[in-house]
């Protein structure tokens, strides 16, 4: 059924319309009009499908009525009444893009003839629409592929900069302003470890998941595999040091729940036109780290494990990996440019970031976690990396 509005400011013919709309079962007269003015009003009101506009009425004529109800209707098809006189409104109404034109006095079959092939054009739209808003659902249903798809194609620049532009808009993908990009490698364990069956699929699948929560307050996040199977996420990369921190979170959690060895690389960019640039760094640490030797990585991911102990030290790390601790001592800083103990305070100092995100935590409380006895200790540290004390770092979190 198509709703029909009929604008004239003569009586007679409105009647005359709606006598002859009466025959089609198809379309209902839902609004009639003496003036422009109360015939916008009714547009708005009843969203007609079909509208049947004199040129020549008070308040507001034919023209100025159709030009107005551009920002109302986007889909209604409209028939012009004229007159002979008004012939040359009538043309300027069709190059406003109305459907057809009437002269008075209207014609019996002239008009069916239009009104015909009025509501083939309102079949040929109301499928249009509906085509295009199922395209619309499918396209939503899958646009994280779809994005994913776009991002892994740009990272291996297989697009130029007007196509990225396109593709941008397309999806409408909201870009942080100041972002960065995280990568993550995943190695295989002996899935016997945990038990189950885990294909580099749902490897992957499960990862993605599990980045997607962690970097939740790092929004926007968007997320694509690469060609060598890593993760790559894009996301927002302020405060540094708490993405940082999620870097770590998001390692300790993946090796918990996965059946994986993590390598996270991590590079913070200004400019979205720099992505490429910032993919390829963090590429390239990726490599210098996969090339780590496998005694740094086994005792980082020790660390990662004990940092909380106040009385964890080089010793401890060496016994674990059955090397003397001078071997262990001169391997990681040849291999990570800064002493074992440097390490353990940045690596507390990350984890103490996420704690005073914590309100309920007292200062003391977050310096035990991470491995102090004593909060003087702790605050000095913290300084010393931040360059501020966790109760400065702390307050600027909650001014946020």
């Amino acid at each position: 059924m198509y709703k029909a509005l009929i604008a004239d400011d003569e009586d007679i013919i409105r009647r005359g319309i709606a006598y002859f709309l009466k025959k089609d079962p198809e379309i209902e007269v839902v609004a009639q009009a003496e003036d422009g003015e109360m015939a916008l009003e009714l547009a708005a009101e009843h969203l007609p499908d079909l509208l049947f506009v004199d040129i020549n009425m008070p308040f507001l004529n034919g023209l100025e009525f159709i030009e107005k109800l551009e920002g109302i209707l986007k889909n209604a098809v409209i028939i012009v009444i004229t007159g002979y006189d008004d012939f040359k409104y009538a043309q300027k109404a069709l190059r406003l893009g109305v459907f057809d034109y009437l002269l008075k006095p209207i014609m019996e079959n002239t008009f069916y003839d239009a009104v015909d092939r009025a509501k083939e054009q309102l079949g040929r739209r109301k499928k249009q629409v509906k085509y295009l808003e199922w395209a619309r659902v499918l396209v939503e249903k899958n646009r994280p592929a779809l994005i994913a798809e776009f991002l892994e194609g740009w990272l291996g620049g297989h697009f130029s900069e007007t196509e990225v532009e396109e593709r941008i808009a397309a999806l409408s993908l909201e870009l942080p302003k100041d972002f960065g990009v995280t990568l993550i490698h995943l190695e295989d364990k002996d899935n016997a470890e945990i038990g189950g069956e885990w294909d580099d699929d749902l490897l992957f699948y499960a990862a993605e998941n599990i980045a997607e929560e962690v970097f939740q307050s790092f929004q926007p996040v968007s997320a694509c595999r690469n060609a060598g199977g890593d993760l790559v996420l894009i996301t927002a990369c302020t405060p540094r040091e708490e993405w940082l921190a999620a870097g770590e979170r998001l390692s300790r959690l993946l090796q918990q729940y996965l059946p994986v060895d993590v390598a996270i690389a991590h590079k913070g960019a200004g400019e979205f036109s720099d992505l490429p640039g910032a993919y390829e760094a963090a590429m390239d640490e990726m490599r210098a780290l996969l090339e780590t030797p496998q005694l740094v990585r086994d005792v980082k991911h020790y660390i990662e494990e004990n940092f909380s102990m106040e009385a964890f030290s080089l010793t401890d790390a060496a016994d674990y990996t059955h090397v003397s601790p001078q071997h262990l001592s001169r391997v990681f800083r040849q291999s990570t440019g800064i002493t074992f103990m440097d390490y353990i305070t940045r690596v507390r100092i990350r984890k103490a970031i996420e704690l005073l995100a914590d309100e309920d935590l007292k200062m003391y409380e977050i310096a035990e976690r991470v491995g102090y006895s004593s909060q003087h200790y702790f605050s000095s540290a913290f300084k010393k990396v931040l360059g501020v004390s966790p109760m400065e770092y702390k307050k600027g979190l909650q001014k946020k």
